[in-house]
């Protein structure tokens, strides 16, 4: 049975210090305490306090006696944040810890830092969802991700026992377009074509030092820009065959079979605290050997002797492997460094078709300012628009199931309905005509 005492602290508070056994310590014999605090109602009388606290204790005794903590009453959803962030740290990939850390602090924390883990309910729950409208909805969609994964993990350890994200009506942006970004099968031939194209760049003007050491000052000025090629593959690579960022980057020239025009996919790039690491693919079926075109051979032969003829002039100064991708002295290339040439990328390219009015005559037109992701959405948009079958396409991706490729692309694919449809009508057209 457990122990209730009856403080009155000096403002005239009532309090109950409630001492519950949770059995003995099998090593020592003595009894295991357990101490909670626990506020009646101020304006009772004290014998109707008293039996709110005699309920209370008998409630507590049973649920603890049952494995159930008591951590979720006492403790603020900051302290369990700090407590769920440190568990989950070796657990996940660096970067996937990052993600949740950035979300808990900048999204969830605002909101939820005061509340006693055990109060947050999910009426409670469904008000933060509400103060998310303007996000797009992936957004709160893996907002609301990691807060039900920080209650799956409370309920585990037993602060709580019901998830309260678990029922919580998430609101949709119904007016918001689909969030899937990707170029068009004709929006991919063009951004393909750019990527041989010299684009003049305004350099701002700055200071440089001579060769005395004195220092002065250039003025605004353009020079031409190209791409350099070891992007050119990377973007091709990621379009034609529809590689992650991190399969691209992972490449080794290991990996490419240029008898069968074969890419085995086998590691992928990740973020770490110490940098750029290589590790497993992100599933056992992105473990995979993907098929490249005629059209690409060309273009990695190219590269592989500017990659070959660099190395040889680096000499001792090169400290790289055997990667494709590389920095200046052959280390693995940044982790950002692909996604932010794309987007200078496009915004020349835009520019240029903007100024230029014979680049609209011949045809060029500016593209949409998809993610670096965007060119594995392109892939498989382009590889429907082809009439690849379903299957085939999972496997190229490293999905799982096709199922999986379908409700991805279900949206990107419907837009392709009236080309097939333009198609089957003509196939009967011509079969009405020869059978007239």
């Amino acid at each position: 049975m457990a122990s209730i005492k009856r403080n009155e602290k000096q403002n005239g508070e009532v309090v109950y210090r409630i001492q519950i056994s949770l059995g003995c310590d099998p090593r020592t014999g003595k009894r295991i305490p357990k101490v909670i605090t626990f506020k009646p109602n101020q304006n009772a009388t004290p014998k109707q306090q008293e039996k709110e606290a005699l309920k209370f204790a008998m409630e507590w005794e049973d649920k603890l006696k049952n494995g159930e903590s008591y951590e979720g009453q006492e403790m603020s959803f900051g302290e369990y944040a700090d407590k769920w962030l440190a568990y989950m740290k070796p657990e996940v990939a660096y970067s996937t810890y990052r993600g949740y850390e950035n979300i808990v602090n900048q999204k969830i924390l605002p909101f939820f830092s005061v509340y006693k883990v055990a109060k947050i309910k999910t009426p409670l729950v469904e008000e933060f969802y509400r103060t998310l409208r303007g996000n797009a909805n992936g957004t709160v969609q893996k907002i609301a991700n990691v807060l039900s994964g920080m209650f799956r993990t409370a309920v585990r350890w037993q602060m709580i026992q019901v998830n309260p994200c678990r029922d919580a009506k998430i609101p949709k942006n119904k007016e918001e377009e689909s969030t899937l970004k990707y170029f068009t099968p004709e929006q991919s031939l063009m951004f393909l074509k750019s990527l041989d194209m010299t684009f003049e760049t305004v350099v701002k003007g700055h200071q440089r030092i001579d060769d005395t050491g004195k220092p002065y000052v250039v003025g605004d000025y353009t020079e031409p820009r190209e791409l350099p090629l070891q992007l050119k593959v990377f973007y091709t690579l990621s379009l034609y065959c529809g590689f992650r960022k991190g399969e691209t980057l992972a490449l080794q020239w290991g990996d490419i079979d240029f008898e069968k025009k074969e890419i085995r996919i086998v590691k992928s790039a990740g973020k770490s605290e110490d940098g750029v690491i290589l590790k497993k693919p992100k599933t056992a079926t992105s473990v995979r050997t993907v098929s490249f075109p005629d059209e690409i051979l060309p273009l990695l032969k190219r590269y592989r002797q500017e990659y070959a003829l660099y190395r040889f002039q680096l000499g001792t100064a090169w400290k790289g492997d055997d990667n494709l991708f590389i920095q200046w002295d052959g280390t693995l290339m940044g982790y950002s460094t692909p996604y932010q040439s794309f987007k200078r990328h496009l915004k020349r390219y835009n520019e240029w078709v903007r100024e230029n009015p014979a680049a609209r005559e011949q045809g060029f037109e500016e593209l949409p300012l998809i993610p670096l992701h965007g060119l594995r959405h392109s892939c498989a948009t382009l590889l429907n628009y082809l009439n690849i079958n379903i299957i085939d396409i999972s496997k190229i991706l490293g999905h799982a199931k096709s199922s999986t490729t379908m409700d991805i692309y279900a949206h990107s694919f419907e837009g392709q309905s009236h080309e097939a449809a333009n198609r089957l009508d003509e196939f009967l057209k011509n079969s009405q005509k020869k059978w007239a």
